[in-house]
Formats: C-alpha cells, sequence, structure tokens
C-alpha cells in the first residue's frame, strides 16, 4: 500500500528557496559548462579582499612579466564575478606601456569583435584596471581618406561600467577628484575632466580625436567598450614611453 505523502504551501516554499540556493551554488547551472572557475567567480565577489602585489612581483629582471598580470586580472575578475571562462587567460592582452610600473600605469583587455567587412564597422572589448591603476592618456588620429577601407573611419567611442568603479577622464573644466592621482611614471595630462562611473553607467568620448584616460577605483574596474572598429596604428599616447612602445608593437 503507498504511503500518501502530503506536502504544506510552507514546506513547498521552503522547497523551492532550497532549490534556488541549489542553483545560485551551481555556477555552471547559471553561466555553463564554459566557466572553468565558476566557484570562483561566484562566490569571491566583496567576500575576500581583492589580493594586492608590489610593482616588482610583475618584473623578472626588469622585464614585464605579462603571465603574472593576467593572473592579477583573473584575480580581479574572480573577485567582481565576471565570468571566467575558457581560454580568457589565453586571449588577455596584457601591457605596462613599457613606462614599468604596471600597478600604476597599465591595461588589461579581451576582444571580443573587431568588425569593418559590411556597410557599418562595430567593435566591442572589455578592458580591465587594477586598483588605482591609470589607462595612459591617448587619443585616436584620423585615418586618410584614401586608406579607411582597410583601417576604418576615425574612432569613436564608450564605456560601460560593469564592475568597480571607474574615473573616465575627458575634455571639459578640470575637477579631478583627490582620488585621482596621475602617476609620476606617466607624467603630465592635457585633460582633467572627470566623470565618475559606476557600475550600469555610459559614458561617451567627448569627441573623435579628443585625448582621454581612466583611472579605477581602490577594487578596480571592470568595462566593455563599444565603438566602430579600432585601428591600432590610430592610436597616440601623451607619454612618449608609450606611445613609442604601443607603436613598437605594431610592427
Amino acid at each position: 500500500m503507498t504511503k500518501k505523502v502530503q506536502i504544506s504551501r510552507r514546506n513547498m516554499l521552503n522547497l523551492t528557496a532550497c532549490s534556488l540556493t541549489a542553483l545560485l551554488a551551481t555556477p555552471s547551472v547559471l553561466y555553463g559548462e564554459n566557466v572553468i572557475i565558476s566557484k570562483a567567480s561566484s562566490a569571491a565577489g566583496q567576500s575576500k579582499k581583492l589580493p594586492s602585489y608590489p610593482n616588482e612581483y610583475y618584473y623578472n629582471d626588469g622585464k614585464f612579466d605579462e603571465n603574472k598580470a593576467r593572473d592579477a586580472i583573473l584575480e580581479l575578475a574572480a573577485f567582481h564575478r565576471y565570468p571566467i571562462y575558457k581560454g580568457l587567460r589565453e586571449k588577455l592582452w596584457v601591457s605596462d606601456y613599457g613606462i614599468g610600473r604596471f600597478v600604476e600605469v597599465g591595461l588589461a583587455a579581451v576582444g571580443i569583435v573587431n568588425n569593418l567587412d559590411g556597410e557599418y564597422s562595430f567593435m566591442l572589448q572589455d578592458l580591465f584596471l587594477l586598483p588605482n591603476q591609470m589607462l595612459p592618456e591617448h587619443w585616436h588620429v584620423d585615418v586618410p581618406e584614401s586608406e579607411k577601407k582597410k583601417r576604418g573611419a576615425q574612432k569613436d567611442e564608450g564605456w560601460f561600467i560593469r564592475w568597480g568603479r571607474s574615473y573616465v577622464i575627458g575634455e571639459g573644466e578640470k575637477n579631478l577628484p583627490s582620488q585621482v592621482i596621475v602617476p609620476k611614471a606617466h607624467g603630465p595630462v592635457t585633460v582633467e575632466h572627470n566623470t565618475t562611473a559606476d557600475p550600469g553607467t555610459f559614458v561617451k568620448l567627448t569627441r573623435r580625436g579628443s585625448r582621454h584616460w581612466q583611472f579605477a577605483g581602490t577594487e578596480g574596474v571592470i568595462l566593455t567598450e563599444v565603438a566602430n572598429y579600432h585601428d591600432n596604428a590610430s592610436v597616440r599616447h601623451t607619454n612618449k614611453t608609450a606611445n613609442d612602445h604601443f607603436l613598437a608593437g605594431l610592427n
């Protein structure tokens, strides 16, 4: 004889809550099997302190160690619950721009798409800055009309903040907050108008060809950049070392 089991409305609600908790505790259900550090990226969040390393950690005999930089970026990603999918580490572009002070001036990026084919061009990439790290001041020069078919038009862009905080600096009235301190290693900047951007904020370039830079908050920042086609050869940096280093990397 089969015994009937009655479940009260309260018990049903409890079971539902437990099921939801189990799903949230299993990020692979939410993110899919492609996420290889699912527990770290889901559980880390604000529950533990973001690791911090001295500048010399990123250098071996004066040479920038890209692997250590990538590992630090993955720790930043896990801290903010950014999904760390297969192949992310290998796709990360990291640079200290030849300045030798990665903890102060540098960038990590992963390209998602950079399309020039068809009637419209478009680009999408995620950018990563460590705590209090500066993306050096730069701008995008126009491309000769004869080369636009293969290099694209002058870049126009905007940034959507997803995790952390970024101080997005461009043209306008000087209003740098006290938290934004341009590293001595970078040297003088030419624009000092700040827009403080938290998750959910979109900031657009003031105008094509204008100089701009960013400075991360105390917990770093992860943001998505959207633009038309990106041409590396059209990027120029205010800091001569950064400019020479970046352009040399194109050869």
